[in-house]
């Protein structure tokens, strides 16, 4: 799979930019004839033939382009950064998952910082996944929020990870649109699980074991998938 995200349902001809041309004609070793397929991020996946194929320019012939639906259900990750390179495991694996939204959470035991260049570092990893995994939705990959902030969002319905909660995953069903907070390692504050229960959050299991957050993450998206 290759990555055009102007890819319109009209097009017939598009020219790859310089980083996938590269990679068709370097890394893919392709030549004019081979069969492509090309998605936008936004649902829209096209087939066809490799036209011009240099390493500075390959121009793609469109034979057929589909718009595929979204899930009827959207599943959202907040979560608390871990450190380092785990960070990239946690996205690619959440996308490949097929997530909707995955939102840095800043809690008050965070660690990790979501540092400028942070988000563009993210998508590329995003990217990547959607190639390999064939999904053809680029998850949003939203600015960092406040824990406090993030739950007074009206317009989420939010459910938190936890150690053996006593919540099942029938009440998170019971929403088509469902935001998750998935804590740092440290687990939530004391302050952050009485606001929890102040805005009367349900919970949702993660199993016995404390995880590392981007185990955590993918756990209870995995669980949560039809």
């Amino acid at each position: 799979s290759f990555y055009y995200k102007d890819l319109a349902l009209l097009d017939k001809t598009i020219e790859l930019d310089l980083h996938e041309s590269s990679h068709a004609v370097s890394s893919r070793r392709l030549k004019p004839g081979h069969a492509v397929r090309i998605f936008n991020g936004q649902g829209l996946v096209a087939l066809g033939v490799l036209g011009t194929a240099t390493r500075k320019r390959v121009s793609v012939e469109i034979s057929s382009i589909d718009q595929h639906k979204r899930p009827d259900r959207l599943l959202s990750v907040a979560v608390a950064l871990p450190k380092g390179d785990r960070q990239k495991v946690m996205i690619d694996m959440l996308t490949q998952l097929g997530v909707f939204e995955i939102i840095p959470l800043r809690c008050d035991r965070s660690i990790a910082k979501f540092r400028d260049g942070s988000r563009d570092k993210w998508e590329r990893v995003a990217v990547e996944a959607c190639k390999q995994s064939q999904n053809p939705w680029l998850p949003v990959i939203s600015e960092e929020v406040a824990f406090e902030e993030l739950l007074g969002d009206r317009d989420r319905n939010v459910i938190y990870a936890g150690i053996d909660a006593s919540s099942s995953t029938d009440i998170a069903e019971s929403f088509d649109d469902l935001t998750v907070l998935v804590g740092p390692e440290g687990g939530f504050s004391e302050d952050e699980f009485a606001k929890l229960h102040q805005f009367s959050v349900p919970s949702i299991s993660v199993g016995r074991y404390i995880l590392r957050t981007e185990v955590a993450a993918v756990a209870v998206i995995s669980s949560l998938l039809d």
